[in-house]
């Protein structure tokens, strides 16, 4: 096997194992609720989860971008991620305010955790890959997409089964094994460091302002939108058929579509663009979700949120594949971390927040407060699908003209 492809096989299994975790708070959130925690704190720590990601993320890039250690790093947030599993696990043993308190301490930790994967391994693969970079997002993101597909199954599975200790002592025990894994399979990898200051790799990474400004800000409410239903939408469905374990199995099957999306919206970035791209599935997400929450049928609750899921849940390949048409590699990684950190992950914990505050209310207009959150989010997705007029045409030809 060739580095490139040693990269790209590592980086998967990297990009499988850190987003299992992109659902761990809202599956326990059902758990939580059982127990009596209020809805406004865990809309809070799910929040916390997204914004220490997203604004902890640029720092992680940057630090990458200039020494180079890209690999070491993303153990490193591996780490955090399974403290933060040993840190839930406590909160099925303890009440009170003891199991509040390893809450946030398993948010603190997992929020951390996850800001280093994204950046990074989107980073290495597009120095390894160059102009095939998209395709090569494509396959890593679509086994991001089986970590994300599977884990809810599994999570409410190994709980029912052998009780939520036991069942995240041993997951929070898989991740440490697995990081190890990894460390080790990517040790060939040798990314270049520009060896400058932080605030001088910062100045250079504002000449690409024209693109990351407006992407940015689209992708800060469409994140508001998309993880705001990615939150609470295992509450919604699990209201709505009445089964914990239907509504991990319905989960589960809806998300997996996004598994086949990542590389096929990997491969039109390389062909058609990531700006053509980005306009088709935002707005596709847009019109897929607003017709799931009109209907009721478990079959077609499974069939729209599956369909809503390969247009929405495929971010990796397609933004970080629009960025690598543009940015240069030497900050490539602050680009990603910019878009990625503070626009997907930072607007996600703003929906997160709202959804638990609205929760936490008596209804709107009529609907429940759930039903009220869930059409909240809606009234998101048509703000970002109007915002898409503010992407710049034609990138590489602007760049030109840059200094």
């Amino acid at each position: 096997m060739n580095a490139r492809s040693r990269s790209l096989l590592f980086t998967s299994l990297a990009h499988f194992l850190n987003d299992s975790f992109l659902v761990t708070m809202s599956i326990l959130i059902t758990y939580y609720i059982d127990m009596h925690v209020s809805s406004a704190f865990l809309g809070g720590m799910a929040a916390l989860v997204n914004l220490l990601s997203g604004l902890v993320s640029p720092l992680i890039s940057n630090r990458a971008d200039r020494t180079g250690g890209h690999v070491r790093l993303m153990t490193i947030g591996f780490m955090l991620i399974g403290a933060s599993m040993a840190s839930f696990t406590g909160t099925f043993i303890y009440g009170g305010i003891t199991r509040l308190a390893l809450i946030g301490l398993g948010s603190t930790l997992l929020g951390l955790g996850l800001s280093f994967y994204h950046p990074l391994g989107g980073s290495i693969l597009q120095y390894s890959y160059g102009s095939q970079a998209g395709k090569a997002l494509g396959i890593n993101g679509s086994a991001g997409s089986v970590g994300r597909a599977v884990f809810p199954a599994i999570m409410t599975i190994a709980i029912a089964y052998l009780g939520g200790s036991e069942a995240l002592a041993i997951i929070a025990a898989y991740v440490f094994v697995l990081a190890t894994i990894i460390d080790l399979g990517l040790r060939h990898v040798r990314m270049p460091a520009t060896r400058e200051s932080a605030a001088r790799s910062f100045s250079r990474l504002s000449r690409y302002s024209y693109l990351l400004v407006p992407l940015t800000t689209i992708v800060f409410i469409r994140a508001i939108f998309m993880t705001g239903v990615m939150t609470y939408v295992p509450t919604y469905v699990e209201h709505l058929v009445g089964s914990r374990v239907l509504m991990g199995v319905i989960v589960t099957t809806s998300y997996a579509t996004a598994i086949v999306g990542q590389p096929l919206f990997g491969w039109m970035v390389s062909r058609y663009g990531g700006r053509n791209v980005v306009i088709l599935t935002t707005l596709a997400s847009t019109v897929l979700y607003i017709v799931f929450l009109l209907v009721r049928s478990p079959i077609l609750i499974t069939t729209l949120l599956g369909l809503y899921s390969f247009f929405a849940m495929i971010g990796f390949p397609v933004l970080l594949g629009y960025v690598s048409e543009v940015v240069d590699s030497s900050v490539r990684a602050q680009a990603n971390s910019i878009v990625w950190g503070i626009g997907n992950t930072v607007g996600g914990s703003v929906g997160a927040l709202l959804g638990g505050f609205i929760l936490q209310g008596s209804g709107l207009l009529g609907m429940t407060p759930l039903e009220a959150t869930m059409w909240t989010f809606a009234a998101f997705a048509v703000i970002s699908s109007i915002m898409l007029v503010m992407l710049p045409r034609g990138p590489k030809a602007q760049l030109a003209r840059q200094p």
